[in-house]
């Protein structure tokens, strides 16, 4: 869904808060609030000098505002919002670590590296150890007394200079090697420094979004590496970036192996700097294939989406800066891709047309945008982001607002009928009253029912797991030919576990299928036996069928996150224990690393419960309230005349007719529940 499908529902639920139901109006807010929210994010991440910071000037139009030519740039999380909920467009926030914080660069990273060990993450968490503390030296020798009073807070910039950003961003020089600052000069606050958030318009884009500059892995300042990997969990989609000099290196490979068990979802990989390529379009159709073969080798990730260009390209397009540029390459580059000719002819088409004075200069400028691979870059996460979770939540939004607007306008019809026939008062609260009892007290039996069935089922699920781990952890530690890797002869042995968390997670998934299926055949049948209620109470309601909303659940898959927690448990033996063949090694081994793996098993379905039960309340609790709406007596302190009682029916048939609307232009509506054969 398009942003102006958006907005619309924002306008809408504004008008519906107006005059609903105290009962619809906090779940209204929530829908409000949900969707001013909605500001997925996409991160650039990859290599030091692999192009990123002009990259990202190249992406959001904004030319200049990343520094490119500064080494080293990026020390910290740099936000760009565009089109904020706030409604903010300028300046920037500047969020400083505290201690805590501090700490947690080190306890966060020792989690992360769990994930994918390696020989030297025991030396480099020393490193990063010492890098942090001499960030604080840094940050204590540039800002004096200010230190302790800044730690925690944060500086607001209404607005934002070059030289702020540099000051608050940029690494700068050792304070030991700067000249004698001056009183009026403002300091270099960059050390201290956690996160920052820069404000502009929402500008090209067809969404509010935010883009992040990360700093680059595989960088000598391992501390920024650490940031990095850090800050991965913190965005909805991806932009890996390769520098086609050397795409895909060992730290390009670690990098997505590392998103891949974090379950990082979406993802791009664009190659950049093909212009530096000795032979051009045929170095580059050499580079795309090899970063495709080993996408697919290392990861088996062949569909993933392989996007070749230069943001140097891109930066000459934006700012007409000629260094660097060969205008014959650029062409070369265009006539090997017959689409990305087509739309550099059809655009020199509405030049001629639109601009005569500078057309050359702008044609050449349009060829390499389009050379570039910023917009296909652009238009693919735009299209990847869009059918994502953001329309996810757009849908579940749009959808419970279209029901609410249903219950309101029945809500009104009765109130119409009742104003037009003053004896008909008393029947239809009576009856109304007993309906709403009625069908309440079904919706409640039936979550009752199904929070027991999952109370039931997890318990089930947990002793499977068990029994999985029992079993794989057994087979891997004392070996499928019953010679233990632990006591093999050689160099230190790890003991790899990647099939048991795989089976755990496709246990967790295929329990997840069945008890969304049960609860959506549960949620059928109330369906069912609450329209059958209205017909057999006669309520003058039944025009619209009452249908449970169960989107939240529909749409629900179980976070398995946890299955990437590392083991604590030491998996290398000593030469000396393998010299002596000690079998209670073995033992040993199989027993703890078996508990810990049992631990990930309860975390697993304790968190999966939790969010099972946590969507079906949602479920319920948004029945409820629809139901409290539909059969609400209005206010009978205010008299209504039948102008205004008309009044208000019209303005609910309108609201309901608009969201309607909505759905036929492009919100795929949610089926009725069906039963699941």
């Amino acid at each position: 869904m398009d942003e102006g499908r958006r907005q619309e529902l924002l306008r809408i639920a504004e008008q519906m808060s107006q005059t609903a139901s105290d009962e619809a109006k906090p779940f209204i807010a929530r829908i409000l609030a949900d969707l001013k929210s909605l500001k997925p994010g996409v991160a650039f991440v990859g290599q030091i000098k692999a192009g990123k910071s002009r990259l990202i000037n190249g992406f959001t139009g904004q030319a200049n505002f990343l520094p490119s030519d500064v080494n080293p740039w990026t020390t910290v999380v740099t936000d760009m919002h565009f089109g904020h909920p706030s409604g903010r467009t300028n300046g920037g926030i500047f969020h400083f670590f505290d201690n805590a914080q501090w700490q947690a660069l080190l306890s966060e990273g020792d989690e992360i590296r769990d994930l994918l060990p390696d020989g030297e993450d025991n030396y480099k968490r020393q490193i990063i150890e010492e890098q942090i503390e001499a960030m604080k030296s840094r940050a204590k020798a540039r800002l004096g007394a200010r230190y302790e009073e800044l730690l925690g807070t944060s500086h607001d910039l209404e607005d934002l200079t070059q030289d702020d950003l540099a000051r608050y961003v940029s690494a700068g020089a050792d304070p030991e090697d700067e000249p004698t600052q001056r009183d009026d000069e403002a300091p270099y606050y960059s050390d201290l420094t956690r996160k920052a958030e820069v404000f502009f318009k929402q500008g090209h884009f067809a969404f509010p979004l935010t883009v992040t500059d990360t700093p680059g892995i595989n960088d000598p300042l391992l501390i920024r590496e650490e940031i990095s990997h850090q800050y991965l969990r913190n965005s909805d989609f991806f932009v890996v970036v390769l520098s086609a000099h050397q795409a895909l290196s060992q730290a390009d490979l670690k990098l997505l192996r590392l998103m891949q068990a974090l379950e990082l979802g979406q993802m791009v990989v664009f190659v950049n700097r093909v212009d530096e390529l000795n032979r051009g379009v045929e170095d580059a159709a050499s580079v795309h294939a090899d970063v495709h073969a080993g996408l697919e080798r290392a990861l088996d990730s062949s569909r993933m989406t392989v996007i070749m260009g230069s943001a140097q390209w891109a930066h000459y397009a934006l700012t007409g800066d000629l260094t660097g540029i060969d205008h014959d390459q650029i062409l070369a580059w265009l006539k090997a891709h017959p689409q990305k000719m087509q739309r550099f002819l059809e655009g020199v088409e509405q030049l001629k047309q639109t601009k005569r004075d500078g057309a050359a200069e702008s044609a050449l400028r349009l060829a390499a945008m389009i050379a570039s691979g910023l917009p296909n870059l652009r238009s693919h996460v735009m299209r990847e982001m869009s059918i994502g979770p953001r329309s996810e939540r757009i849908h579940i939004a749009a959808q419970h607002l279209r029901n609410f607007a249903n219950s309101e306008l029945e809500r009104r019809r009765v109130h119409l009928k009742i104003v037009d026939d003053d004896t008909a008062d008393a029947h239809f609260a009576q009856t109304e009253d007993q309906i709403r009892t009625q069908l309440s007290q079904m919706v409640i039996n039936t979550k009752d029912s199904l929070a027991s069935g999952v109370q039931h089922d997890m318990a089930a699920l947990r002793q499977e797991l068990d029994d999985i781990v029992r079993s794989m952890v057994s087979t891997v530690v004392q070996g499928e030919d019953g010679v233990s890797p632990l006591l093999s002869t050689g160099s230190a042995t790890e003991l790899d576990f990647s099939d048991l968390r795989q089976a755990m997670r496709d246990r967790l998934l295929d329990a997840a299928h069945a008890q969304r299926q049960k609860m959506l055949n549960e949620l059928f049948a109330l369906d069912m036996r609450s329209n059958a209620a209205l017909t057999e109470g006669d309520s003058d309601a039944t025009d619209t069928p009452l249908n449970v909303d169960a989107s939240a659940l529909r749409w629900y898959r179980p976070d398995t996150s946890i299955l990437t927690r590392g083991i604590t448990v030491e998996l290398r033996v000593s030469w000396l224990a393998r010299l002596l063949k000690q079998q209670s090694v073995v033992t040993r081994a199989e027993q703890m690393i078996t508990r810990e793996f049992q631990s990930i098993a309860t975390d697993l379905v304790n968190q999966f419960q939790s969010d099972l039960t946590g969507r079906l309340n949602t479920v319920i609790e948004h029945h409820l309230a629809v139901l409290a709406t539909r059969f609400e007596e209005l206010d009978k302190t205010q008299p209504a005349s039948r102008p205004d009682a008309h009044a208000a029916l019209e303005n609910a048939k309108r609201l309901a007719n608009e969201l309607e609307e909505l759905f036929e232009e492009g919100i795929e509506p949610v089926q009725q529940l069906e039963a699941v054969t």
